[in-house]
């Protein structure tokens, strides 16, 4: 299906500790988002997760998302922020799209978003 589901679907999660408890209680809840079995896969493993601190984006959810085609620029920067605030990280800098910081603080640069690959 898309990328760009999974990481709205898992903005989501970020922003809703409640809806990662829904998630994990009943997968159904991700059916708006039209998720092929191995996309809800990934973000039911995601919600099961506890995550914190500077481990936040380095999860199933982000290696899935982490190659092929880029994230469109809306859904980019609503995920970069989303990261950043459970991270811990500054969000009043960030600018769509593409996730421009002015401290230079966070490792998305544009609107592909992978951690331990090479961007361009």
């Amino acid at each position: 299906m898309s990328k760009d589901a999974v990481a709205s679907a898992y903005t989501v999660m970020l922003n809703d500790e409640g809806f990662k408890e829904l998630v994990v209680e009943d997968p159904t809840v991700l059916d708006p988002w039209e998720l092929d079995d191995g996309e809800k896969a990934v973000l039911v493993e995601e919600a099961a997760t506890e995550v914190s601190g500077y481990s936040i984006g380095m999860g199933p959810v982000m290696g899935h998302l982490g190659s092929g085609p880029p994230l469109s620029p809306g859904v980019a920067s609503s995920l970069g922020f989303a990261l950043n605030r459970a991270g811990g990280l500054p969000t009043g800098s960030l600018k769509g799209p593409g996730l421009v910081s002015d401290a230079a603080c966070c490792p998305w640069g544009h609107a592909f978003v992978g951690f331990g690959a090479e961007q361009e």
